[in-house]
């Protein structure tokens, strides 16, 4: 099996203090896969970015992370209960948007089925700090 290919998972309490351990994985993953360090750092703010709209929305149920270490490209999927608002502030999620256009290749963030679900992507260019 390719070293480079795999999927990752972690489950962590809706509590900002535990975003660090979201960051720390982000950024070890991304690291594995060969993304140049400006790259490594924009994924981990895809994930904080992400975690913190999940958070935001969701209704006090951990927040589930999964990884995917694909040939070419990195996944990261989260996903919580949705609170009983079930939705995010227009400008916060406004400027959600505009920070993710930047640092990743592609993302979603939707409310469906009692649930908030986000994915982000990061292709990976070329070699870098793996």
């Amino acid at each position: 099996m390719d070293p480079l290919v795999g999927h990752i998972e972690l489950s962590l309490p809706p509590d900002g203090r535990y975003m660090r351990l979201a960051r720390l994985m982000a950024s070890g993953v991304a690291s594995t896969c060969g993304l140049p360090l400006e790259e490594v750092e924009d994924f981990r703010i895809t994930v904080d970015e992400l975690c913190s709209t999940l958070i935001e929305m969701g209704d006090g149920q951990p927040i589930r992370l999964a990884f995917d270490l694909r040939a070419g490209e990195l996944v990261v999927q989260g996903r919580t209960a949705a609170g009983d608002e079930g939705a995010i502030d227009d400008e916060r999620l406004a400027l959600s948007s505009q920070i993710l256009e930047v640092v990743a290749d592609g993302h979603d963030l939707s409310a469906l089925d009692g649930h908030v679900e986000f994915s982000a992507r990061k292709v990976v260019r070329g070699s870098g700090t793996g």
